[in-house]
């Protein structure tokens, strides 16, 4: 790789682009890196995502930025969580294909009828107490696991976010669907990284996703769902293997 390939990072629910500081402080000598803040987090507004949307909002927004960006170089998606269901959002659309894709601590299983409520409980909640005080309650402790040093870094990312950011997210998540046929044809090279402790996307269901599951998963041990947060020595050196081999 090098001077011709961009690294797009997307970021988790409920935070925004400051939570790939370590992998953009490691890889940016060696690659140009993008790390997108989508609507409603880290300081972007949610105007341009329209009330009750699809992931194919977010995937066109973040197209947009590949199409401006990239220069005709080749594209490195790197998506965890919320990322990873917006990043499978833009492989099955084809607008952008990326020559290489990196899904780490997610899902390509639409949510459960019990997720999906869930997550709609907390959209009422948001609106009936204006505050982002629903989704920290929730979210902060199956993120990371008890002992984790990382919440209060956590805590600040989420409570920059929007209500509105976090209610349309939410929404597009609740009502995203099964793409696991579209990696299942990619074209691209592969990555799945699963996180030994995570309780939301359990690393059984991220090896799922590979269709070589030898070569194409890799698991971070002693970590939750924030893997790339929690252990970023070994986050990045599997995810320089996987693109300078």
């Amino acid at each position: 790789m090098g001077e011709r390939w961009v690294i797009y990072f997307f970021h988790a629910f409920p935070l925004n682009s400051n939570m790939w500081r370590e992998q953009i402080r490691y890889f940016s000598p060696k690659v140009r890196c993008v790390a997108i803040n989508f609507p409603g987090f880290g300081g972007v507004s949610d105007d341009s995502i329209p009330e009750n949307p699809s992931l194919s909002d977010y995937a066109k927004f973040a197209e947009d930025i590949i199409l401006k960006t990239s220069e005709g170089a080749k594209v490195c998606i790197v998506g965890l969580s919320m990322g990873g269901y917006i990043a499978m959002e833009i492989i099955k659309r084809e607008v952008v294909r990326p020559d290489f894709l990196v899904l780490a601590n997610t899902k390509s299983s639409p949510d459960t009828q019990e997720a999906r409520q869930r997550r709609f409980k907390l959209i009422d909640e948001i609106d009936k107490l204006k505050s982002v005080e629903p989704v920290i309650s929730f979210y902060l402790p199956n993120l990371v696991p008890p002992e984790s040093s990382l919440k209060e870094e956590i805590l600040q990312m989420a409570k920059t976010a929007s209500l509105g950011g976090l209610k349309k997210a939410l929404f597009a998540m609740a009502e995203r669907q099964d793409y696991q046929k579209y990696i299942n044809t990619f074209p691209g090279r592969l990555l799945c990284i699963g996180g030994e402790k995570d309780v939301l996307s359990p690393p059984d269901v991220v090896k799922s996703m590979a269709r070589d599951k030898e070569k194409e998963f890799r698991l971070i041990k002693g970590v939750g769902h924030l893997s790339n947060m929690e252990n970023p020595e070994e986050f990045n050196r599997i995810l320089e293997e996987f693109i300078f081999s």
